[in-house]
């Protein structure tokens, strides 16, 4: 793995982590998705370069960024705060070394292995006794393949175990070679959508190779019982009857045990317009609806359902 870069963008590395793999969890973020899914909770990541993000709501007025921004980007508004110029901002950074009330920051912060597994292990005690570890996450993994594997490595040899989220849009090979690690114990694997055409609607990509690579984990006994689905459910969008059908179908063919089921939440639409763009708002599903997809995997496919972050 001599070709790995020695260090990466991180969004951010969220400790006591439960709801993204068994046990507590540290979740490292990374930037960079193939994928630009209208509902992503973490469109900050998506893009795989640097960007400057605002808290309007942390501003305090000063004017120091505006001092500071040899483009004459930033601009205070009495009614909105802080104000970026996307059109003039070069993404230089030095307002946020001025902004000492954290109104402006960078998305992510690069780091190396080492600086990320100092921080995983202070948290070693509670991944022992609760079945725990770290979970790679993003963004995409499979855009940093080669850093993943190694980071994958090294915290193998520190007695850590990992957990893989991954979209499944990436090299096959790769892949199936971080799956195949001893000490990955579990993959949370995206379903978007079975059906090609909302597929591409909703996340500009087309699904094909996602399945492929899913059905390439699911027929490999080394991996198969690793893989957790994670379903996020957006009504109108992937909660019809047809595609709940044909996905449970799906999952029966290839063996699929276990399913998790995400309610849509509108988290992304303020981080969205925070570094400079829009997000379309939808709902999740009725109560009533949630419920009946998880009764139908349980019943008819007979998968173990988690419904996380229920409102």
């Amino acid at each position: 793995m001599s070709n790995a870069p020695e260090s990466v963008l991180v969004g951010s590395l969220q400790k006591f982590s439960v709801e993204d793999g068994p046990g507590i969890r540290t979740t490292v973020f990374l930037k960079g998705c193939p994928l630009s899914c209208k509902w992503c909770h973490n469109p900050e990541l998506i893009d795989p370069q640097q960007q400057l993000i605002k808290s309007p709501n942390n501003c305090i007025g000063c004017g120091c960024c505006v001092k500071i921004c040899p483009k004459g980007a930033v601009t205070i508004n009495p009614e909105e705060g802080v104000v970026i110029d996307r059109a003039k901002c070069d993404v230089c950074l030095q307002c946020t070394d001025e902004c000492y009330a954290q109104a402006l920051r960078p998305v992510a912060k690069r780091m190396s292995i080492d600086e990320i597994l100092r921080v995983a292990e202070q948290d070693k005690g509670f991944y022992e006794n609760t079945g725990g570890g770290i979970t790679v996450s993003g963004g995409e993994i499979l855009m940093h393949a080669d850093f993943v594997c190694r980071l994958i490595d090294e915290a193998g040899k520190r007695g850590i175990n990992m957990c893989l989220d991954t979209c499944g849009f990436g090299d096959s090979q790769a892949l199936m070679k971080m799956a195949l690690k001893e000490n990955v114990t579990d993959i949370l694997y995206d379903m978007k959508s079975i059906d090609d055409e909302v597929h591409r609607q909703y996340t500009g990509v087309s699904n094909q190779l996602i399945l492929d690579n899913l059905r390439m984990l699911a027929a490999d006994a080394r991996t198969a019982d690793k893989l957790i689905m994670r379903m996020p459910l957006i009504r109108g969008v992937n909660d019809s009857g047809d595609i709940i059908k044909r996905t449970g179908e799906l999952y029966r063919e290839i063996g699929v045990k276990r399913v998790n089921l995400l309610p849509y939440h509108s988290l992304g639409i303020s981080k969205k317009r925070n570094v400079g763009g829009t997000q379309e708002d939808f709902q999740q599903p009725a109560e009533e609806r949630l419920t009946e997809i998880g009764t139908y995997f349980k019943n008819e496919i007979n998968l173990k359902v988690e419904i996380l972050g229920r409102v």
